[in-house]
């Protein structure tokens, strides 16, 4: 759990550095590069070492009950996201599916089968959501 501690420590400093940088730049190309690299690498890495931390403090053994809190509240994150992506999924087979059977809009240029990822992002989604909240032990190889 303490490489999750410090993973989530060192992505947090490196936003606040991507910050700094942010608010003292005056050229625009290089406001442009750290406002990039904030939005599209700081963040998304942010997501991902909270979701992690969250997993860990959900697989400790004898957990207190401010691990137990912390636990839950770090898995709201995976469970947006798995939220998120059902809908995402679900719109884009409706959309498919109204197309390809009830009316064809002249925006759609599809046929039946442009499902694409849809399917896939209900799947994705339905486990992220599943397992958000749920404690598992597992057994670490060293």
């Amino acid at each position: 759990m303490k490489a999750a501690i410090i993973k989530l420590l060192a992505i947090v400093a490196f936003l606040a550095l991507l910050a700094g940088a942010i608010s003292s730049t005056t050229h625009e190309g290089w406001l442009t590069a750290w406002f990039l690299l904030f939005v599209f690498v700081g963040l998304p890495v942010l997501i991902v070492a909270w979701i992690d931390l969250g997993s860990e403090l959900r697989r400790l053994e004898n957990p207190t009950l401010f691990q137990k809190v912390l636990g839950v509240l770090f898995g709201v994150p995976q469970a947006l996201l798995g939220v998120t992506s059902v809908l995402i999924g679900l719109a884009i087979v409706g959309w498919v599916l109204y197309n390809s059977l009830v009316e064809t809009q002249p925006q759609y240029s599809g046929g039946f089968l442009t499902l694409g990822v849809g399917p896939a992002l209900v799947v994705f989604g339905l486990y992220w959501a599943r397992v958000a909240f749920k404690r598992e032990s597992y057994m670490e190889n060293d």
